[in-house]
């Protein structure tokens, strides 16, 4: 009986090698690859000019990077104001210079790119409205890791039926250096906040990504700085900087930072950068 099982678990583990050979790996015929328009553009209320990044997909087969796209025209509608501009700079952006700021205008902007060779794409989003800010600083009320620190309580003030989303930093000045003369640096700090719905942005360790996560309220969280005011035998102040997001912005920054976390982890869930463009490429 064992004789008979060892032969038959022989043959089952030959026949099973010969499957692998000969059935399982196979050539499978992929589509053609049209190339496509793959165009973003970030704004923030302080530009003095507008910039756009332009390139064309690739195919699966390429896996070289995506190449810019010479010739092609930008243009941005904002209320009855049109930007037009198709001159590209030494980094290979498109880029359109402003006698002023860009603001923060009330009305949707509307970007679309054209080219002779490629589809038109298009994207349509309103600009955030200004961050309403209060403050609380205490100084060695609260722990970072086991140690004592400042607590900075900081309360983003609700826009009623608006969905808001924050990019929030903070930076230390030390205002009496050792050396007793002040002077204007300030540190990044890396500090951490219990508050749920928040996102360590790639890149920037002192920057976290806040959403109100569909709940209409203010948004409150304390941060401890890592600062402890005992230690350090120096006046100190702290620059809080928060930037408004539009729906589309946070979006793309989450599954920027999810697509930059997962980057040469091989268990890791595919990613996919958010995109609002017409053809889903671009933001």
């Amino acid at each position: 009986m064992r004789i008979f099982l060892l032969l038959f678990s022989a043959a089952l583990f030959l026949s099973s090698c010969d499957n692998l050979v000969n059935g399982v790996v196979r050539d499978i015929d992929l589509p053609p690859h049209e190339s496509q328009l793959a165009a973003s553009l970030f704004l923030d209320s302080r530009d003095s000019n507008i910039s756009a990044i332009v390139s064309s997909s690739k195919g699966i087969y390429d896996t070289g990077q995506s190449k810019s796209v010479f010739n092609a025209e930008c243009v941005l509608n904002v209320g009855a104001t049109t930007y037009n501009w198709s001159t590209m700079d030494q980094y290979e952006r498109y880029t359109e210079l402003l006698p002023d700021r860009f603001g923060a205008p009330a009305d949707s902007l509307v970007f679309t790119v054209n080219h002779p060779d490629f589809t038109s794409v298009s994207a349509t989003q309103v600009f955030p409205s200004a961050p309403q800010i209060t403050l609380e600083l205490n100084y060695g009320a609260t722990q970072l890791y086991g140690e004592i620190s400042d607590e900075l309580v900081i309360t983003l003030k609700d826009i009623p039926g608006v969905n808001q989303h924050y990019i929030v930093s903070i930076d230390v000045h030390f205002r009496t250096a050792l050396s007793g003369q002040d002077t204007s640096e300030y540190y990044n700090l890396y500090w951490e906040t219990e508050y749920p719905n928040s996102t360590r942005l790639w890149g920037q360790e002192s920057a976290l990504l806040l959403s109100e996560d569909g709940l209409d309220r203010d948004i409150k969280f304390s941060a401890a700085t890592g600062i402890n005011p005992i230690d350090f035998a120096m006046l100190h102040e702290y620059r809080v900087k928060v930037s408004a997001l539009s729906e589309e912005m946070y979006l793309f920054y989450k599954s920027y930072s999810a697509y930059e976390n997962a980057n040469g982890n091989p268990f890791a869930e595919p990613v996919v950068l958010y995109s609002n463009m017409s053809n889903n490429m671009g933001c």
